[in-house]
């Protein structure tokens, strides 16, 4: 079946609609963080924005990682004025923010962006990068109070980026970028501080720049790898010792770059993007051989690549980045037929993308999505299952009279 966007009759609802508030209550006044009314913001079918744009700040480009701990969402975001930050809420509308900006720390080595959040032995890990500092990851036991575990890029000031966090048979693991030797993996069996060492690249392919996600499957850590080549994806049973079982793009040296992966319905699944036909998701049953699941870019060039790889409600969904009309939001209930499910930029087209799958997040039992707003700053989208509406009971008949039959005497 030609893969189709969904003629959405909901345009014209959104067109009469006009723009409004995100809540049926009005924002609590003394937060500067709590959702409210913004200019751009439409309550889309089935999507909500539950964030003001950059959390009140346009500096704040982007919402750049989500994660559920102690009941509560996490929203870690991107500012390269006055530094990353975290933010929290109960309820996924009522925002609080959990850390100072670039966690409080001196301006030449404050982390302009969160990266990755991940949960490891009851604790919230937080990486960083995208500065001309080293890599940090800090941790918290209670989501508020919060201490670096590393603060110099595991020792090397050229590790800039922390992109990505996992958690393997007791160990946390960390993807970071080192600007000499390119993509490199770290773990810990405890997470603290000075227990790190490095476990890749010993063996994988060459070139690799950025860790882009992990995923587990059939007992392997898989990591995939953008590269300044063609991109690689890497995989290990023991943590320790690696093997890329891909290295030359997936046979075409111009897919340069990865974003996320997910397991879903016994495939292991990963974005990627190619410089000429723009978005793909590739898939394996093996580990070892790879197939494409969609059309490249869903048919649109501008579609640049698969970034978001995210299952929900047992279906798999996937976003790409287009800088021209916005990102798409696409789902599958089969990994073959897809429609989308937001509108283009939902609404706004200087939402381009997200951050591979790490923007991305279920919280009673809704799925949350975060974007990057280089204009307005970065948006929280939050899509609501829609229960199927109840039957309208049949009305039981009065019972029927019972009757007795005449005895003859």
């Amino acid at each position: 079946m030609e893969h189709k966007k969904l003629a959405m009759g909901v345009l014209f609802i959104l067109l009469v609609a006009g723009v409004a508030s995100v809540s049926g209550s009005p924002p609590d006044p003394s937060s500067a963080y709590s959702q409210g009314v913004h200019e751009r913001t439409l309550d889309l079918p089935g999507w909500q924005q539950v964030n003001l744009n950059g959390f009140g700040d346009p500096n704040t480009s982007q919402v750049s990682a989500l994660e559920i701990f102690s009941s509560q969402i996490y929203a870690g975001t991107s500012n390269s004025m006055d530094g990353a930050r975290i933010f929290r809420s109960p309820d996924g509308l009522t925002w609080t923010p959990v850390t100072d900006p670039g966690f409080g720390i001196a301006h030449d080595i404050r982390p302009p962006a969160i990266l990755d959040l991940t949960v490891f032995n009851t604790r919230l890990y937080a990486s960083t990068g995208r500065g001309d500092g080293p890599g940090q990851i800090w941790r918290s036991v209670n989501g508020s109070i919060w201490a670096p575990m590393t603060i110099t890029g595991f020792n090397d000031p050229d590790t800039v980026d922390i992109s990505a966090l996992t958690v393997y048979n007791g160990w946390i693991y960390a993807g970071a970028t080192n600007l000499i030797s390119g993509a490199q993996i770290w773990r810990s069996f405890s997470g603290d501080n000075n227990t790190w060492t490095k476990v890749a690249p010993t063996l994988p392919g060459t070139n690799g720049t950025t860790i882009t996600a992990f995923a587990v499957f059939n007992s392997f850590l898989y990591a995939a790898v953008e590269s300044q080549g063609p991109v690689q994806i890497w995989r290990s049973s023991t943590g320790t010792d690696w093997t890329a079982v891909v290295s030359n793009g997936f046979g075409n040296s111009l897919t340069k770059a990865t974003g996320g992966m997910a397991v879903f319905a016994g495939y292991l699944y990963v974005g990627a993007g190619n410089e000429t036909v723009g978005a793909q998701l590739w898939r394996t049953a093996d580990g070892v051989t790879w197939e494409q699941a969609i059309t490249p870019g869903f048919g649109d060039p501008h579609n640049q690549k698969v970034e978001v790889v995210f299952v929900f409600q047992n279906q798999l969904y996937v976003s790409v980045k287009n800088v021209q009309t916005g990102m798409e939001l696409w789902r599958s209930a089969d990994g073959a037929l897809w429609e989308q499910v937001n509108l283009d930029g939902f609404g706004d087209l200087n939402n381009s993308g997200s951050n591979w799958s790490n923007a991305t997040a279920e919280l009673l039992t809704d799925l949350y999505v975060g974007t990057s707003n280089v204009l307005d700053g970065g948006e929280l989208w939050r899509m609501q299952v829609q229960s199927p509406p109840s039957p309208t009971p049949t009305p039981t008949p009065p019972p029927l009279p019972m009757y007795m039959p005449l005895v003859q005497r």
